[in-house]
This record gives structure tokens, C-alpha cells and sequence, in this order.
């Protein structure tokens, strides 16, 4: 990804503004714990998650699961800080090899939040399930940018365009 993409991304972390007009409309879908469980993400990735919703409804309009799993897809990563993101976003391009090993880190320390960050994939599976949503849904975010996996492939493919 551009370091222009990067940017972007950083300056919406600043913005603490979420659409609420398709907030509102896109909630609809979910159940009231999976409603909960969107509601707890940062601004920033309500609005990242509304927008591959809006890229879902424009390709997959009646897909009601990869609808549902495009606003839940980011769940897993909490609430991180701008230092998490960067961090991981560094991480990721410059020693990957890392991450596996700041798995055994404090959860509570810099390099366990970094790795934890870098495990949302499966974190938000399971908070799902946690909350009730449809196991094709869970397994949908379970199988985030799977080739084998039709619906995982999409949403991968989606939310790296935004």
C-alpha cells in the first residue's frame, strides 16, 4: 500500500465524525449484540466499516452475510491507538517475523497490542459467534482473504480497496 493510502488512513483516525444516516440504515441487519459489538469500534473504524458495507451493497447487493460481515469484520481489533496502527502498519512491511514472536508478549505491553492487532481476522470471528450472528457469517470472517473461499475472498479484496 501507498504511503498516500497510509496517510489517508491516519488522517481519518482524526476525524471522530461517523455517517449516521447510513449508520443507522446499515445497523439495521445486524442483531442487537452484533449492533453492540459495532458500536464499540473506534469512530475511525466505523467509518472504515461502513464504507466496505456501501462497496458490499454496490457488487453484492443481497448478500445479506458479506453485509453483515463487512460491518463486523474489524471488531476483533478493539479500540487501538494511532502508535498500535503505525506500529503494526511498520511491522508488517519491515520484520513480519516479529509479530510472531510479540504473540508471547504482555497483551498489555506495546509489541502484545501490535500482535494482538495483527490476529483481528480470527478475534472478530469469534466475537461474532460470541454475539449470536449466523455461523455462515462467522465463517466469512473467519475466512477473511481466503482464496478458497468465495465470500472471504471478497470482503479481503473490498476492504483493501478502501
Amino acid at each position: 500500500m501507498g504511503v498516500r493510502y497510509r496517510l489517508g488512513q491516519a488522517l481519518s483516525l482524526l476525524d471522530p465524525r461517523v455517517p449516521t444516516s447510513v449508520r443507522d440504515q446499515a445497523v439495521q441487519i445486524l442483531n442487537a449484540d452484533e449492533r453492540a459489538l459495532f458500536a464499540r469500534l473506534a469512530p475511525a473504524d466505523q467509518r472504515h466499516a461502513l464504507g466496505v458495507y456501501l462497496a458490499v451493497q454496490e457488487t453484492c447487493p443481497h448478500d445479506e452475510v458479506l453485509l453483515i460481515a463487512a460491518l463486523l469484520h474489524d471488531v476483533g481489533k478493539g479500540r487501538p491507538g494511532l502508535a498500535d496502527r503505525t506500529g503494526l502498519t511498520l511491522i508488517k512491511a519491515l520484520a513480519p517475523w516479529l509479530l510472531l514472536r510479540w504473540q508471547r508478549c504482555p497483551p498489555t505491553s506495546r509489541r502484545g497490542r501490535i500482535a494482538r492487532l495483527a490476529g483481528d481476522t480470527e478475534a472478530s470471528a469469534r466475537l461474532a459467534e460470541l454475539a449470536g450472528s449466523r455461523s455462515d457469517v462467522v465463517e466469512t470472517l473467519r475466512s477473511y482473504g481466503f482464496r478458497e473461499h468465495p465470500r472471504g475472498r471478497r470482503l479481503a479484496e473490498l476492504d483493501g480497496q478502501l
